[in-house]
């Protein structure tokens, strides 16, 4: 990358629609089955090719201005969730399952959580940078309410992160272009009056209660608690400490392990993430593996000083690494297209020296993004063929209809959901047994849930493997218990 600081600004029109590209992952409210994550990365992906191959140039008012809006524009979705008035927007809108949830398009109150902090981070920079006052606190207080809707306990940890960054941030700055902590501050009292209001205004509304993150923390979830989950990571990792699982094997793992003390140690749901970037490579990778990765990153930090950084656009890109990595040691958010592009984002913020400049990028940067645009297309037309077989008949495409099996089959990409469909739609005979049980035990490492772990033992009893099917049933009635 290059910064050419005598290229024209970009126009008005241009930078409505960069913002809009840079936006969309965060609002595009499409994840369809089987893999509910695969679009919404193919979607963040595209937007940030076509970036890449059409866009002049890239600053960064255009980057804190996108997250701001999909950060208002999500909090607003929140609390159209929140008060249950969601299906009035659907499909553009997300529909939670009850009321009390604010997750927006993103699905998950943590993810939720993390863009509001983000959005916060962009509303102090935009304000250094000739935002009005008046105009940066609804912005903020807006965030802020989202934030308290989302009642989550990541979310509280963002806003007190947030706050402190902000003070700390403007004592490095002895002119007026700083962020502003009186407006983090705001944003906090603002976040902690709704944390009260909220519950009290949905009770009133509704005559049902909500939760607050503060009231959350205080919970026991019991065998659903990081504390349960952790404990069975750190297990997994003291089995296999040198190599790990390997990657992707985690809920294989999980399934299989025999945890002592019983149903309550054992973290009840399938898992695919140890929710803790550190532990997933410990346990997936190894424990020297996760240790050069670990090492290898904070030296890059420590080298770099960002405790030094005097420049605004250097604070925010800091501010927003801080705020997903603290979500990283709780959960997964790099595993989704939104904080990836976020975190490339940050890394361009930092490759950067004067914030006013246009970052703009050679063409063999966009040759490569016509190349990934491409592999992209393919992609997702192979997601395409193979979702066909969970579609509804009448919703199918016309091309695919009349053999969805044959189609999701022929998958290039996705196999394992072809497979698992195929495990679903056909039943256990003395003539498929054989084909059966070696397909459900392949697919316990795609995704060992009853419907993979039924068949296995139906046929094995079928083969007069009795000590297989036995295994098997006794580990379904541990995992899975009758409620």
């Amino acid at each position: 990358m290059r910064l050419n600081l005598n290229s024209p600004a970009t126009s008005g029109l241009q930078s409505i629609w960069i913002v809009v590209l840079l936006a969309l992952p965060w609002l595009q409210p499409w994840a369809p089955a089987p893999q509910a994550n695969t679009v919404p990365l193919l979607i963040s992906w595209a937007c940030m090719t076509l970036l890449l191959v059409f866009a002049p140039g890239l600053r960064t008012h255009d980057v804190a201005r996108a997250w701001v809006v999909a950060a208002l524009i999500s909090s607003a979705m929140g609390l159209v969730q929140y008060f249950g008035f969601a299906g009035a927007f659907s499909p553009w809108v997300h529909v939670p399952a009850g009321l009390a949830e604010a997750n927006a398009n993103l699905r998950q109150r943590n993810q939720l959580a993390t863009l509001l902090a983000m959005g916060v981070l962009a509303v102090l920079w935009w304000q250094a940078n000739g935002l009005k006052t008046r105009h940066a606190l609804w912005m903020l207080a807006l965030v802020a309410i989202g934030n308290a809707a989302t009642a989550s306990r990541t979310g509280l940890l963002h806003m007190v992160l947030v706050l402190l960054l902000a003070v700390y941030w403007s004592k490095r700055h002895a002119n007026r272009e700083k962020m502003a902590w009186p407006l983090a501050l705001w944003a906090w009292l603002i976040y902690v009056i709704a944390s009260a209001l909220l519950p009290w205004a949905l009770s009133m509304a509704t005559g049902q209660a909500g939760e607050s993150a503060w009231a959350r923390l205080s919970q026991d979830e019991a065998c659903g608690s990081r504390r349960v989950l952790w404990s069975n990571v750190l297990q997994l990792i003291e089995q296999r400490p040198w190599l790990g699982w390997g990657w992707g094997e985690l809920k294989y793992a999980h399934y299989m392990a025999d945890y002592p003390g019983g149903r309550a140690n054992r973290f009840c749901d399938i898992l695919g993430n140890a929710h803790n970037l550190p532990l997933h490579l410990a346990v997936t990778l190894g424990i020297p593996v996760a240790v050069l990765i670990v090492c290898t990153l904070v030296v890059l930090v420590l080298r770099m000083r960002p405790w030094k950084s005097r420049q605004l656009h250097h604070q925010l890109a800091w501010s927003v690494l801080a705020v997903i990595g603290l979500h990283s040691l709780l959960e997964f958010p790099l595993w989704y297209g939104p904080f990836q592009l976020a975190v490339l984002l940050c890394f361009g913020l930092l490759m950067r020296s004067p914030s006013s400049g246009l970052w703009v990028w050679p063409a063999t940067v966009r040759a490569l993004a016509v190349a990934a645009l491409a592999i992209l297309s393919v992609v997702a037309v192979d997601y395409a063929r193979v979702r066909q077989i969970y579609m509804p008949a009448a919703q199918r495409w016309l091309w695919w209809r009349e053999d969805p099996m044959g189609a999701a089959q022929a998958s290039w990409f996705f196999g394992a959901s072809a497979q698992f469909a195929e495990l679903s739609l056909t039943p256990v005979t003395p003539d498929n047994a054989a084909h059966m049980l070696q397909l459900s035990q392949t697919l316990l490492h795609y995704s060992p849930e009853p419907k993979v772990i039924h068949p296995l033992i139906d046929s094995a009893h079928l083969l007069g493997q009795e000590d297989l099917a036995q295994w098997h049933q006794k580990q379904l009635n541990k995992v899975y218990p009758d409620p």
